[in-house]
């Protein structure tokens, strides 16, 4: 397997940043040609962390519950509980933030291909507006998870002033830039996510982890969304589902020990596979850098619970009262487990391109289009024996069900965070989280402080010029 030099050199966001070596080092290559840049966007274990995406915020939403027994065995790391209960620091001055650094570091690999892509050599699999399309998407999609993670909620009001993250375009880790806004971040993502649509191709592949045109449309409109520019949202959501055609029909699918389906697959699902990054309706995956639990399995809320009918929403049946990753859930426990397969990728998905635009559809007062679009999906995802449109056309109640459908949908796979920092701008929609932990109650308000993550102790010790979060 090749090996790039400047892959085991480090992320100029770490407390130190390791110098280049005076020559190369035997084995190593520097790269240099079209498919030498291809196959560094190949990667996606813990090499460059291309086809990672944030973890962090798993523990923090309203959409999970801790049961007290999972904390006394271990099951959580460290940090899993300080976000549960948002404590002001996550990280300790000599700990790694695996969502900060992974993120980073896809940043610095993209920059380097950017950077030396002009006059290298074609030929081989890979063609130069794939490698730079890529580049710029994997860029972008890092920069977006960024700066909704350690920043305010994009604000067009304040949106200038408002600190954003440290944005670096150059493959220097030497050179370490202050914060800039979160105005200045949402520019380079958006410049991104566009010329990556014009350079991609239609074609989706079975490896998710190379993005398509439909993945950038896609993104564009989950930037857009999170602007609140809804007409440009819906277009390129439209785009993307245009694409990408009919999200998979689960009433195609079973689960283990049911009639034709005795073994069930991997994880008690008959279309499951080790392969995360090759399973149906994912758009582009992202896997977590480091769950904040030892496993990908997640104690549903009782908030959430609630919102699902349990006889007709085949989620429900798929995905929570099946076999898990560690177990089969019995009648009786407290946890209702979310399947590792369901709440793995932390990416793009089907399901998230059809909400969007019914949700952007219908806050511009489209009610006909977003209720064609909500009923698409949703007949996908209930009991055919059982299935209804929805036909409610009063504009507030309408967007209430396709967030609600959202929040189903989307459950365990990243957004749940950045959607209630977007909604709690909007008084109807703003809401106080309760997290109980060994007979304490934590609470967070609407727009608290604790909605934005501090820039990690090690990162701020390294490099003054960085301005903390207040928490």
């Amino acid at each position: 397997m090749k090996k790039y030099i400047f892959l085991y050199l480090i992320l100029w966001s770490l407390s130190s940043c390791n110098e280049f070596l005076s020559e190369t080092p035997k084995g190593t290559l520097i790269p240099k040609t079209i498919e030498d840049f291809g196959l560094m966007l190949e990667c996606g274990g813990s090499t460059n962390e291309i086809a990672k995406g944030p973890g962090i915020m798993m523990l923090m939403d309203d959409d999970v519950k801790m049961i007290d027994s999972l904390w006394k065995i271990g099951t959580c790391r460290t940090y899993g509980l300080k976000s549960y209960c948002w404590e002001e620091h996550l990280f300790t001055v000599s700990e790694n933030d695996p969502d900060y650094n992974a993120l980073y570091h896809t940043i610095y690999v993209c920059n380097y291909i950017l950077n030396h892509l002009e006059g290298a050599k074609e030929g081989g699999q890979f063609t130069k507006n794939y490698v730079e399309g890529a580049a710029r998407f994997h860029r972008a999609f890092s920069y977006l998870s960024l700066v909704n993670l350690y920043a305010k909620h994009y604000d067009p009001q304040t949106a200038e002033t408002d600190l954003g993250v440290s944005l670096k375009l150059d493959d220097n880790p030497n050179q370490v830039p202050e914060r800039t806004t979160v105005k200045a971040v949402y520019d380079q993502i958006l410049e991104d996510a566009t010329k990556a649509e014009k350079l991609l191709e239609d074609n989706l592949s079975t490896h998710t982890i190379r993005p398509s045109k439909a993945a950038a449309y896609a993104l564009l409109a989950r930037i857009y969304l999170y602007r609140g520019e809804y007409e440009a949202c819906w277009k390129a959501a439209q785009k993307a589902r245009k694409i990408i055609g009919a999200p998979l029909d689960y009433n195609t699918c079973s689960i283990r020990g049911e009639s034709g389906n005795p073994d069930g697959g991997i994880n008690g699902i008959n279309f499951s596979t080790n392969n995360t990054w090759n399973m149906p309706d994912v758009l582009c995956y992202k896997g977590s850098t480091q769950e904040p639990m030892q496993n990908a399995d997640y104690n549903l809320s009782d908030e959430l619970m609630n919102l699902f009918d349990k006889d007709k929403d085949l989620r429900w049946k798929l995905f929570v009262t099946t076999f898990s990753y560690r177990q089969k859930v019995k009648d009786g426990d407290e946890p209702r487990i979310c399947t590792f397969y369901y709440s793995k990728n932390k990416g793009l998905n089907f399901g998230e391109v059809y909400l969007t635009e019914a949700e952007a559809l219908v806050r511009e007062g489209k009610i006909e289009e977003a209720l064609d679009v909500l009923n698409q999906l949703r007949i996908k995802r209930y009991a055919a024996d059982s299935y209804m449109d929805i036909t409610e056309h009063d504009q507030e109640i309408l967007l209430q069900l396709i967030l609600d459908e959202r929040r189903r949908e989307l459950m365990f796979k990243g957004t749940r965070w950045f959607d209630l920092k977007r909604l709690n701008k909007e008084p109807r929609f703003a809401k106080t989280i309760t997290h109980k932990y060994l007979g304490e109650t934590y609470t967070l308000e609407p727009n608290s402080n604790r909605y934005v993550l501090p820039i990690p102790l090690k990162v701020i010790a390294a490099n003054d010029l960085l301005e903390q979060n207040p928490r």
